[in-house]
């Protein structure tokens, strides 16, 4: 396909939805993003959805570019051949049973392409980001739900019913806690944003400064880059979390290289060593020589640049 084709591509987030018009070499034409109200149900996300995409046509109109496709990515499972979306998500209330691409090939009569979040995100670090020319790695991207994505032989691999990458469901804790989607001591219940929150707010409280208790990661990780105690300790024992999921992934698939995403990537290269030498500690020696673990490089836009690429590239008759 000819370098300069575009696509829109719209990544369906738990806060809001990430979109903008993206070409087949990756570069960003334009871009927006807005956020859900608190009403976050099927009908409220669909509707913000169609909303994007008359924002986006009509810049695209406006500027005369003219995209031949679009992309969503989305949480859930999804049919990768019909673009319907067969469930979950965290956040987004009644997420599934949902035809998503008819539903928007009939606004826009555009051929769309329907995949898993996560998995745009890592397609997109392995185009253009830190895993561009590296044969096999994994994605991993950390946030209030954990997944990911794998590559291997530079093709992704999607199990079957394109339901792979759900790292976030793996057993470390036998005697753990039942996570929402039913997993019993599952990293998810450890290593996610939320777990990391309510681990800080434990901390606090046992200290008897319940007035700092939050609600995001970023205060808690501007409290372990400033060297309150409380938070170091919250970041440390998450990052060690990690790194056990991690070692267990090395181990299985020895890859080349991890790319860390997902918003708690965004934390900075001493929250990224911390996991590098979990990982490490967790892994056996001859699945790891060669490994490096690195942040994300593409942010939030990761999303939207993963699934205009992808949908360019369904176009043309190639999975990826």
């Amino acid at each position: 396909m000819y370098k300069y084709a575009t696509a829109i591509g719209i990544d369906v987030g738990r806060t809001g939805i990430n979109y903008g018009i993206v070409r087949q070499d990756g570069e960003v034409l334009w871009r927006n993003r807005i956020r859900y109200s608190r009403q976050r149900n099927k009908t409220a996300v669909l509707r913000k959805l169609f909303d994007v995409v008359d924002d986006v046509l009509a810049y695209a109109a406006e500027q005369e570019i003219n995209p031949l496709c679009i992309g969503i990515g989305t949480p859930g499972f999804i049919d990768l051949k019909s673009g319907f979306v067969r469930g979950a998500a965290l956040l987004i209330r009644d997420w599934r049973d949902i035809p998503l691409a008819h539903l928007v090939y009939e606004k826009t009569a555009l051929p769309v392409f329907v995949d898993n979040d996560a998995t745009l995100y890592g397609y997109a670090e392995w185009m253009f980001g830190a895993a561009r020319n590296v044969d096999d790695m994994i994605f991993i991207a950390l946030r209030t739900g954990i997944g990911g994505a794998i590559v291997i032989n530079r093709r992704l691999y999607r199990g079957a019913n394109n339901a792979s990458g759900e790292f976030g469901q793996m057993t470390i804790n036998f005697s753990g806690p039942r996570s929402k989607w039913g997993g019993k001591g599952c990293l998810e219940s450890y290593a996610s944003s939320q777990a990391l929150i309510e681990r800080y707010n434990r901390r606090v409280k046992k200290e008897g400064e319940e007035e700092m208790t939050v609600t995001a990661t970023l205060p808690v990780f501007e409290r372990f880059h400033a060297g309150e105690p409380a938070a170091v300790e919250a970041v440390k024992e998450n990052a060690r979390f990690v790194g056990i999921g991690l070692g267990n992934l090395v181990n299985i698939f020895a890859p080349k290289l991890i790319v860390v995403g997902g918003g708690m990537a965004l934390a900075g290269e001493e929250y990224i060593a911390m996991i590098r030498e979990a990982t490490l500690e967790n892994s056996m020696s001859v699945c790891h020589e060669h490994l490096e673990v690195v942040a994300a490089e593409l942010g939030h836009e990761a999303g939207f640049i993963g699934a205009g690429h992808f949908a360019l590239a369904m176009l043309d008759g190639k999975t990826p």
